[in-house]
This record gives C-alpha cells, structure tokens and sequence, in this order.
C-alpha cells in the first residue's frame, strides 16, 4: 500500500473552532447575560474566541476571560455547557462552538467589558435585539442550566453575598426560575439547609429593611444537600 492511499487526516474538510461563553447574574430582580457589540462582527453576540493553533480548550477558556472579558481566569471557573455543531450556525463558514456558562455576582462584573442585558428565560434579550449566530440557543442552554441547580439547591453559585435574609434568597430564586415562589414553603424548604446568623451579644442577627427586622442566615448545609424536590411556585401551593 503505498504512502498516498492511507488515509490522512488533511484529506478531511476541518471546521473552525470557537469557545464561546454564557456569563449570567442577576441585577435587581433580573436575570442578565453579558453580551458585547462589534467585536468579531457587526452586531451583538457572546464573548467568544477561536482556538489557535496548538492551544487547548481551556486555554482558550482563560483567554476568553482575561482579554475578551477583563476578569481573572485564576479566580473565575467556568464550566462546559454543550457543543454546538449545526453546520449553517456561522454564515462566515463551517464553525463549532465548545459553550461554557459561568454565574457571577453582580459585583464581580462592575468592571466586566461588554453590556450587561436583562434576558429572557429561552434565551432572547428582552430588549428584542437578535444576537449573532446560534447564540440565542446558548444563552437558553445555559439558563435552563442555571435553574437546574437553583431548583435544587440554595443560592448553589453564591450569587448573594452571606449573610442574607430568606427574602433576600426567595427574590434571588424568583429571578432565576422565572415564576414567583410560595414565601412559607421556600421557608420550610429552605431554613434546614442554612445557619442562622449570631451577633457578638448571641442574639440573632437582622438587617433592618422596609420593615420589622429580619434574620440572617448563611449557607449550613453540605454541598451535596438539596431541597428534596421542585419548589412551589405561588399559585400551586
């Protein structure tokens, strides 16, 4: 068999490949994705790169994050979200997207480079502007993912600094989720998997809102821990 008829690998067409990533918050009672305008092109999409030649994927990850983004890839973990292939996703030519999300504080974004936008829970920016790409379909990809784990579990991507109260908590869930939340079942559902907060005379802890003092609480439980099953939304309970 001569040399010529084995099969090589550059007898194959070879799509670009790109990392894009989902960065979400939440900024008064609001669900936001971080988007930028005119970066690789004329309009608005996620942060994204493509991987160079004899980079890896998480090198890729970490250079989305410092030179697209402007924060530290030491201290921000993404994590994969999904592969999107459709061969007619990029009209610039054949591309795969290797997505990854990412949940913030909102605080740890005041310096981030691009828009902060209030989004939609299947993806669209609520002020109707179209994202480049198949980019809608990530950004629902990776809320649907988000609300996954706050079905699940209390504040499980530290989005809320501790200590806080459950009012605090239940509006932080209610924008994930996308539904307003029973406030005495989340309580129940809640309370066993936090510690109440103690001052320096053993009383309890309160922050003074709008009202009667309320109690603080920060997170007591196991990583593992969750509510047991979905929380009730208002009208069901």
């Amino acid at each position: 068999m001569s040399a010529r008829s084995r099969t090589q690998l550059s007898d194959y067409p070879r799509p670009s490949v790109a990392v894009d990533i989902a960065v979400l918050t939440v900024i008064g009672g609001a669900l936001r994705v971080v988007v930028q305008h005119g970066q690789d092109a004329d309009g608005v999409a996620l942060p994204g790169r493509f991987v160079r030649e004899h980079h890896t994927v998480e090198e890729t990850v970490r250079e989305v994050l410092e030179l697209k983004l402007g924060l530290s890839p030491d201290h921000v973990r993404p994590h994969l979200l999904a592969v999107f292939s459709d061969p007619d996703r990029d009209p610039r030519g054949w591309t795969i997207s290797i997505a990854h999300a990412v949940a913030l504080p909102a605080d740890e974004l005041s310096d981030v480079v691009g828009e902060l936008e209030p989004v939609t829970s299947d993806g669209h920016l609520t002020s109707g502007e179209r994202l480049l790409y198949d980019h809608e379909k990530i950004i629902a990809a990776a809320t649907d993912n988000l609300r996954e784990r706050y079905e699940d579990q209390p504040d499980p991507d530290n989005l809320l600094r501790q200590p806080y109260t459950l009012s605090e908590l239940r509006e932080l869930h209610e924008a994930i989720l996308g539904r307003r939340l029973m406030r005495d079942s989340f309580n129940r559902r809640v309370q066993p998997l936090l510690a109440a907060e103690i001052d320096a005379e053993g009383k309890p802890a309160t922050r003074v809102g709008g009202g009667r003092p309320a109690r603080l609480y920060s997170k007591d439980a196991p990583p593992t821990a969750t509510f047991g099953w979905r929380l009730p939304s208002a009208q069901q309970d």
